[in-house]
């Protein structure tokens, strides 16, 4: 006990939310902050219109673009923030509990958790955390006390949270699957994964044809009972499925995060704490802090090259600088028009265009029940569950802090071929599908939320326009060999920052700090 390989075998299935928790995704309900936030970021930002100059133009103001932007400011450029949306904080976003009487408590439907924390490991996510705390934001504990519940083949149990894996029939072949792909993960470099020794093999091959290559009884496929748990840690660390995310792509997914026991536990791993106040916060500091250099409701329609500069428009504005970032998706950015076209502008140009077509959004839909009290303390149960079935398999305890024994929430995620199927429903048969989740899970007691409907928020990042899914972008075979380095490439005077162009916690709010501080340093270099 205790050794590295002990870790793997115990790896969490019941803290299996990983980047689906931990970056964030935005569209909510009300999809609103708190009010105070709301005010405050108001007074800061303007409406983009008529002709506008600067030094450096940055598109998108989630966390990459507003850590790009801070970090050109303090160099004393002048830089202008353009977003699509009315609010800030792309893929990370707070919801007051207001309308449930708790106008102080505030939770997240994006991404929310951070780990580890400085000090907890040679893996921290420390660029987020730092970040944060340079604000004045701090963390709290990820509540984890009690046990587990885990739901399969029609049987509900719970286990110690220090055993961390249940006993099933996925249990053989988790543990190969954790023990496999951590020792594969190693052999990914992160600044070049194409540079892998069996990169090509790898990027030739989905991650259920290794399952069914490498799990027993081979040859069959991620449905089966035997081979539940690993479809399942797929799922929750992508909001994708097996079939549909290339090995190389999964593997350097794992790498970037320091081995697959950090994308799965929660304490000491990526889901060890949560930002106080909410991680949109996190955002709307930097934000405020931008004054006027930010302009709302702004998407950027066209970026044109001309006169050894470059010209971003949008509705009724244009602004002209001397470079621009792109900050947002990949699949997003190959919806703006480029003048030439990118393949004209360089000689690999047309790899980025082609990138940002093979490039797609996971699927992601986040739930939250808001009760009078966390009850499943009262039972001894941590929050934390998993299930073989229905639409929510993964949940956490979500409880806002502070915890002062009320309001206690229940979270929840529905990802893949489930939130493709459930977004096309109406929000009360969600509600009536969630409900009957949690009350497998949890008991008669969950199926009760505080005020019915109105105790009831979702997330659904597939059906908002400025993110398209979420919570990352997946490669399906070819596209790490094909295009590479393309995804960060600059391109003439363009620039691309973003979470899925980070080495080091991709997919993560740690990965778009990292890619925010990388694009800022490229532009200061080329205007040097």
């Amino acid at each position: 006990m205790g050794t590295k390989r002990d870790v793997s075998r115990r790896a969490i299935l019941g803290g299996m939310a990983a980047a689906a928790g931990a970056f964030g995704f935005g569209c909510s309900d009300d999809n609103s902050s708190s009010d105070s936030d709301d005010a405050a970021l108001a007074q800061a930002s303007r409406l983009a219109s008529g002709d506008l100059q600067c030094d450096v133009v940055v598109v998108g103001a989630g966390i990459a673009g507003l850590v790009a932007a801070r970090a050109l400011v303090a160099q004393g450029l002048s830089v202008l923030v353009l977003e699509a949306r009315g609010r800030v904080g792309g893929r990370t976003l707070n919801q007051s509990l207001a309308r449930n009487g708790h106008a102080d408590r505030v939770i997240e439907l994006g991404g929310q958790f951070v780990g580890p924390l400085p000090g907890q490991g040679a893996w921290p996510q420390d660029k987020i955390y730092n970040l944060a705390a340079e604000l004045g934001i701090g963390t709290f504990k990820t509540y984890n006390e009690g046990n587990y519940v885990n739901y399969g083949q029609g049987l509900r149990t719970t286990y110690s949270s220090a055993a961390r894996v249940p006993l099933d029939l996925g249990t053989p072949n988790l543990i190969i699957a954790l023990t496999a792909f951590n020792e594969l993960a190693k052999q990914v470099p992160l600044d070049a994964p194409w540079n892998a020794p069996k990169a090509a093999e790898w990027d030739s091959m989905t991650v259920e044809s290794w399952m069914r290559q490498s799990l027993l009884p081979p040859g069959l496929g991620p449905d089966v009972p035997t081979n539940h748990a690993v479809q399942l840690a797929v799922q929750s660390v992508l909001s994708t499925e097996p079939r549909e995310v290339s090995l190389l792509r999964w593997l350097f997914y794992v790498a970037s995060a320091g081995g697959l026991d950090n994308l799965l536990t929660t304490a000491g791993g990526g889901q060890d704490s949560r930002f106080v106040g909410g991680s949109q916060r996190i955002s709307i500091a930097m934000a405020e802090a931008l004054g006027d250099r930010l302009h709302l409701n702004a998407p950027v329609r066209r970026i044109q090259h001309a006169d050894g500069k470059v010209k971003v428009a949008g509705d009724g504005y244009t602004v002209t600088a001397k470079r621009v970032i792109v900050a947002i998706p990949p699949s997003l950015a190959g919806r703006i028009a480029y003048d030439p076209p990118l393949a004209a502008l360089h000689p690999r140009g047309f790899l980025r265009d082609q990138l940002t077509q093979r490039f797609p959004m996971a699927s992601v839909i986040k739930v939250n029940l808001v009760y009078e009290r966390p009850f499943w303390r009262d039972d001894g149960l941590a929050g934390q569950a998993t299930s073989d079935s229905g639409a929510v398999r993964v949940t956490f305890d979500n409880t806002p802090y502070p915890e002062s024994g009320s309001p206690g929430v229940l979270m929840g995620f529905i990802e893949g071929d489930e939130a493709r199927i459930w977004s096309a429903r109406t929000r009360e048969e969600r509600y009536a599908k969630v409900l009957d989740d949690m009350g497998r899970l949890f008991g008669a007691r969950a199926r009760a939320p505080l005020g019915g409907l109105q105790g009831y928020y979702e997330g659904l990042w597939n059906l908002d326009e400025w993110a398209g899914g979420g919570p990352t972008c997946n490669q399906a075979p070819g596209g790490l060999i094909q295009y590479r380095s393309a995804v960060s490439d600059p391109i003439g005077l363009i620039h691309w920052s973003g979470t899925e162009t980070a080495t080091r916690w991709t997919g993560f709010m740690d990965g778009a700090v990292e890619s925010g501080q990388r694009a800022a340093q490229e532009v200061l270099r080329a205007l040097s």
